[in-house]
């Protein structure tokens, strides 16, 4: 596992948050084009991995989100049927594997509340897509709690 700090994750969702806007401020499309892409950069999590337990409560689509832990840090899969969503699960994922569990969740919280209002999710995606990203990270902190 990769580790990594938490300003590099400071630093990945401001790119990531910069590249976006550019895009929805030329053509709302081409923002949702960027998205599928980047949600086809992380392999679909195994079948036996899609349990409840993984499973993110109060989305339309079906997410879900794996966790390992390893000397203190933790890595997460993903898998969301929704392209969209699947590139919001995999900027999350990005941005968060390889951090310390106490970085995860004593830190990152600002900077995924900033992505969002910097990206403008509430403006730029359906509600129900908009409170998907609110969810996985939700989850994604449950997790890190539990592993803590």
């Amino acid at each position: 596992m990769k580790q990594k700090t938490i300003g590099d994750t400071r630093e990945y969702l401001e790119e990531m948050a910069e590249e976006l806007n550019a895009l929805a401020d030329m053509d709302q499309m081409e923002m949702y084009r960027m998205l599928t892409d980047v949600g086809n950069e992380i392999p679909t999590i195994p079948q036996e991995e899609k349990t409840d337990e993984n499973f993110v409560q109060g989305c339309v689509s079906n997410v879900y989100v794996a966790e390992s832990v390893e000397d203190g840090h933790i890595e997460f899969r993903g898998s969301s049927d929704a392209m969209v969503v699947r590139g919001y699960l995999s900027i999350l994922i990005q941005a968060l594997n390889g951090l310390s569990i106490r970085e995860l969740l004593e830190e990152s919280e600002s900077l995924v509340s900033k992505f969002g209002e910097d990206t403008n999710i509430r403006a730029n995606l359906t509600p129900s897509r908009a409170n998907a990203f609110g969810n996985i990270y939700a989850l994604m902190r449950e997790k890190a709690k539990s592993a803590g």
